[in-house]
This record gives C-alpha cells, sequence and structure tokens, in this order.
C-alpha cells in the first residue's frame, strides 16, 4: 500500500476478544461500532477509535471537546483542522476541501452531519490520497469520522465511510442545551443572544480555559454564571458574569465620573497598557461601567454595575468573534440583566457613602441646602437670642 508511514496506525491495541460479535462501545463518545467484514481495529478508548482494512483504508473516530451543530462554518473550520493534521502526518498539496452538510445513515437512525472531502499528496511518496470525512453532535461533543486512502482507490475509502456509519449506533444523542437564560446563587441573571448558550457540563473545562485568563477559574454557581458560543476548533466565545464584593455607593449621572476612576483603579490600576476610561452603559435597570481594554488577537469587554452584594462583573472575550460581533453580543446581552434578589438587589448604600454623594456631586441640591439653610438660620436665630439676653449695665470708675 502506498501510504504515508506517518499516517500508520499500527498502535498498541487492546485485544478484539468478543467484540468483534459485540461491538466496541465507546462510553465518552455514547456510540456502539461494529466493524464491518475485512477492518483490524488498530485503537479502541472510549474516546476514540482506529482501524484498517487490508485494501488499504485507514479510519479514524475521535472527538472535539464542544457540542457543536453542523453548519457549513463549522463545516469549514472542521475540513481546515482534517487538513491540519494530515500536514503533520506527511500530507502536502491540499486542494480546497470540499464542504456541506448532509443527512447521514447510522444504525437505527438518521443524523444531520458536516462532511468534508479533501485531496492531498502523501509527500514522502509523492502518492495523491483522500481523506472523507464526517462531523456530528453527541453527548456533549462533536464525533468525527474520518477515512483516508489512496486517490486510486478513492471508491472503497468513500464505501468504507458508509459501511462504518452504518454500523454506528449512537447510545446516547446530543445533550440537552436547556434553556437560553442562565442565573446565580448570587442573586443575578441574564440571557443568551442568538447563537450563544449554557456551556454543558463537559464544556466547563474549555470554557474555564478561558475564563482563567482574567482571573476566573472557577466559575463557581454560587456567584457566577456563564454563556458560551460553541467553537467548531478551538477556544470559544464566552461571556461571564460573577458577584464582588465591593460597594459604590451612588451610581448615577452626576457621580459617574468620580465613581468610575474608583472602577477603574480596582480593574486597571496595575494595567501594562493603558486602557480607555468607561462609557456608560444600561445593565438592567441601572447604570454601569463599559470597558474596551485592548488585548492582542482578542476582543474583549467588560461591564461593571452595583447591586446589593457590591458589583456584578461581566466580562465577554472573543476567540472567533471580532470586535463587531463581541459588541453586538454584549449590546444583546446587558438590557436582559435582571437582579433577583428582594427589591431588585438595590446596591446598599452606608451613610457615610449617601452623605459624600450629596456633598461631592450634588453640592446645591435641596438635600444639601435644606439643611445647610437651616444650619445657617439656626445659628443666625442662636446669635441674636444671645444678644437680646445679654443684661444692660453701667460701668464707671466712682467708687465709694
Amino acid at each position: 500500500m502506498l501510504l504515508s508511514c506517518a499516517l500508520a496506525l499500527a498502535l498498541s491495541a487492546r485485544p478484539a476478544a468478543a467484540a468483534d460479535d459485540e461491538g466496541y462501545a465507546m462510553n465518552d463518545v455514547g456510540a456502539t461500532l461494529t466493524l464491518p467484514r475485512g477492518w483490524e481495529m488498530q485503537e479502541w478508548s472510549d474516546w476514540n477509535f482506529k482501524a484498517k482494512t487490508s485494501d488499504g483504508v485507514l479510519m479514524r473516530l475521535y472527538l472535539t471537546p464542544f457540542q457543536v451543530e453542523p453548519s457549513p462554518e463549522a463545516a469549514t473550520a472542521w475540513g481546515g483542522m482534517f487538513q491540519q493534521e494530515l500536514e503533520g502526518e506527511g500530507g502536502a498539496d491540499f486542494a480546497p476541501p470540499a464542504v456541506g452538510v448532509a443527512d447521514i445513515s447510522l444504525q437505527g437512525s438518521t443524523r444531520k452531519a458536516a462532511t468534508a472531502d479533501l485531496s492531498f499528496t502523501f509527500e514522502k511518496q509523492a502518492t495523491k490520497g483522500v481523506l472523507h470525512a464526517v462531523s456530528f453532535p453527541a453527548k456533549g461533543q462533536t464525533v468525527h469520522i474520518e477515512t483516508i486512502t489512496a486517490a486510486r482507490n478513492d471508491k472503497a475509502g468513500s464505501a468504507a465511510l458508509s459501511s462504518l456509519l452504518a454500523n454506528l449506533h449512537i447510545d446516547q444523542g446530543p445533550l440537552d442545551t436547556g434553556p437560553a437564560r442562565v442565573s446565580t446563587d448570587a442573586g443575578f441573571a441574564f440571557s443568551a443572544p442568538e447563537g450563544w448558550r449554557a456551556p454543558l457540563s463537559g464544556e466547563l473545562s474549555g470554557t474555564r480555559k478561558v475564563t482563567g485568563r482574567v482571573g476566573e477559574s472557577d466559575l463557581k454557581p454560587e456567584r457566577c454564571a456563564a454563556l458560551i458560543r460553541p467553537p467548531a476548533v478551538g477556544d470559544p466565545d464566552v461571556i461571564f458574569a460573577c458577584s464582588l464584593y465591593k460597594h459604590l455607593g451612588i451610581v448615577d449621572a452626576y457621580s459617574f465620573e468620580g465613581v468610575e476612576a474608583e472602577v477603574y483603579q480596582l480593574f486597571f490600576g496595575k494595567a501594562d497598557k493603558p486602557v480607555d476610561h468607561a462609557a456608560q452603559v444600561q445593565v438592567g435597570d441601572r447604570l454601569g461601567f463599559l470597558y474596551r481594554p485592548p488585548v492582542a488577537g482578542h476582543a474583549v469587554r467588560l461591564a461593571v454595575a452595583p447591586y446589593d452584594k457590591g458589583v456584578v462583573v461581566m466580562w465577554a472575550m472573543g476567540n472567533h468573534l471580532d470586535d463587531a460581533g463581541i459588541d453586538a453580543a454584549v449590546q444583546a446581552v446587558l438590557p436582559t440583566v435582571e437582579y433577583t434578589d428582594p427589591d431588585g438587589g438595590q446596591p446598599i448604600v452606608a451613610l457615610d457613602k449617601r452623605v459624600s454623594y450629596y456633598l461631592s456631586y450634588r453640592p446645591t441640591s435641596p438635600v444639601v441646602l435644606g439643611p445647610a439653610i437651616g444650619l445657617v438660620l439656626l445659628i443666625g436665630g442662636g446669635v441674636l437670642l444671645a444678644r437680646k439676653r445679654t443684661p444692660a449695665y453701667h460701668d464707671d470708675d466712682t467708687h465709694v
């Protein structure tokens, strides 16, 4: 067989045992594969499978960590992923991949899948090769199944993929992605824009990888909630919000600039690069702060708003979306923020901060002028009263 040595799948294998009859169960995939006659298993685990035929068709099944619906955009991304893998195994001279979305026939079911067909050259042997692949969601992840063979054996490679799919039984289908609204035990909730959703439990590790870049690697539901835009390849776009115990006092149009200086120092006082000061935004029913910190290669936004437990800190982190895309997502989320504690999560303002607010930002307010005028009148009245009570007497130097 004129196949690249780099593509050889002669890896340490589990004993076939009775799996030829019972099928090979892959728990992480949520599927069982029964190999058609003529196939030899090369590698088998809960998350992947590799096999070959005597006439030179290689097969591999594996997972990527996000449950992604098939689409032309996803198919293009997966086509690029297949090409990158083959390049690392000695493939070269790739023709533009043919990608699409189609129905595939599995054992006992039909599933919508992304498809990709690649033509390339096995570089060492200077032999043409072809890859046929399908990708579809299952059990919180995406399943990819490929067949690879020499171009002269293309029909066998294509038929092999169809035969493998017909012998693949999905024991557990895609997981329910749940409601489009997320909430926390910390007293706030918000809704997902189109194309976004809450991460599934198996997707939390990849989500935390992103949120950890700004120091939030736990995403505990006691204080945080998150949304993702699940990626075909790579890290997800993430919007997440957590509570922070930091009371700001009264935030309104009068105090915005002064309080913003305090918020700026909290988040960017030690930043390596200068960050523009915040713009005013509505975060739910109240005024908040929106920052656009410069991060090379990523669109990042930070919104901060006061509530009864301190502040809600919401980050939006783009790994695939550009600035316009992440701005659109943020502008869609912010109006949906709801403060779910009693009294609508109204900020708690201590007396000293309330007094400071009026003295610093609204010195001409009736709240300030009223007591001030009253104090002046009180002092003035006291002076007049004191004068009226002063006893009259005549002082001279005459002594008896």
